[in-house]
């Protein structure tokens, strides 16, 4: 515990105060009695009556900020109790979140594969395409050889006859 000596002013008159906290805390709560004081400060109180005043209207404000914490914590007692599970379920729905990513890359890698073998296959497909025109036009041309083919055997067993 480390004591230290803070001075500071409350209405008009200087005290010195030995304190664990802040400098800048005690010096906010001094300026904060010093202006509660202020609010009811009248030529008709006497100052004990003032200080007594002052200390109702400083009572007054605590209560209102016990009330208001008792509230946000009634509040809040249904997300506390939940937190535990809030927490375990955004850590599964990121543990699966994860698993969907890792399952999206794969696929996209799938896809990629599948898009080059599907490249490779239209490539086949009009190689093949033209293997199949070239081939038609061997066979029109084979079926031209063999349509002259008779006819030149034709004309040869012809001529063969005339002489």
């Amino acid at each position: 515990m480390s004591e230290k000596k803070v001075q500071v002013e409350i209405d008009g008159a200087s005290y010195t105060l030995v304190t664990d906290e802040s400098e800048e805390q005690i010096k906010d709560i001094a300026a904060y009695v010093s202006s509660k004081i202020a609010e009811v400060k009248s030529n008709k109180l006497s100052y004990d009556r003032e200080l007594v005043l002052a200390s109702v209207n400083i009572a007054n404000d605590l209560y209102h900020v016990g009330n208001r914490y008792r509230n946000l914590r009634e509040e809040s007692s249904e997300a506390m109790e939940k937190y535990p599970g809030l927490v375990e379920n955004y850590k599964k729905a990121v543990t699966h979140n994860d698993e969907l990513i890792n399952k999206v890359e794969e696929l996209t890698s799938r896809i990629k594969d599948l898009e080059t073998d599907n490249e490779s296959l239209n490539k086949k497909i009009k190689v093949n395409e033209e293997s199949e025109k070239t081939i038609d036009k061997l066979r029109k041309e084979v079926e031209k050889l063999q349509r002259e083919t008779v006819t030149l055997k034709s004309e040869n067993d012809q001529l063969k006859g005339s002489i």
